[in-house]
């Protein structure tokens, strides 16, 4: 009977570690966030990568319909508040000023035409999605104005270098 059990308990604990997705750290979710920003603004900003927003409007809390509606759905999650200054500081390169909202309703847009005000975007995130595989699944969206949006879900691989997108998955939109 002890065999029977330490053989149960075995197969248990081989079968869970081969189905079981990674814990990431918080530098993982700022390299994977800042991966699909930098991706969003400089090449699927829906211009072929020629816009340059002078404002970017990110917003703060995570929301998994932006991208493949086939994606598991998690619950929006509010980014914590060092999380989006490390993504912030990560994304210096870019010729933009990064702010963080709350919703879309706190982004100024122009009246008539409803584009986002001062030549900005408003880029929306999706939360992490862990694969078993070690990959990582992330939507993410963005809003020039209302014929100039799209949205798709990522799929990132970590290397030597860090977080790096390999690819899509799913539905890809633009409008």
């Amino acid at each position: 009977m002890k065999h029977f059990l330490r053989i149960t308990f075995l197969a248990f604990l081989l079968l869970t570690a081969c189905n079981s997705t990674p814990t990431l750290s918080e530098a993982d979710e700022v390299e994977i966030y800042t991966a699909v920003i930098d991706q969003l603004y400089t090449r699927d900003d829906t211009f072929g990568g020629t816009f340059q927003a002078a404002d970017t409007y990110i917003l703060s809390q995570t929301d998994d319909r932006v991208g493949d509606p086939d994606i598991e759905q998690l619950e929006p999650q509010v980014l914590a508040t060092a999380v989006q200054t490390e993504i912030t500081a990560a994304l210096a390169h870019l010729p933009t000023n990064i702010v963080w909202v709350e919703s879309r309703t706190a982004v100024p847009l122009d009246d008539a035409t409803g584009s986002v005000a001062n030549n900005g975007i408003i880029i929306t995130l999706g939360n992490i999605h862990p694969q078993s595989d070690g990959t990582a699944l992330v939507s993410g969206s963005i809003y020039v104005g209302m014929l100039a949006a799209g949205g798709q879900t990522y799929i990132l691989e970590q290397d030597g270098s860090g977080w790096q997108i390999q690819g899509t998955t799913g539905v890809q939109w633009i409008s």
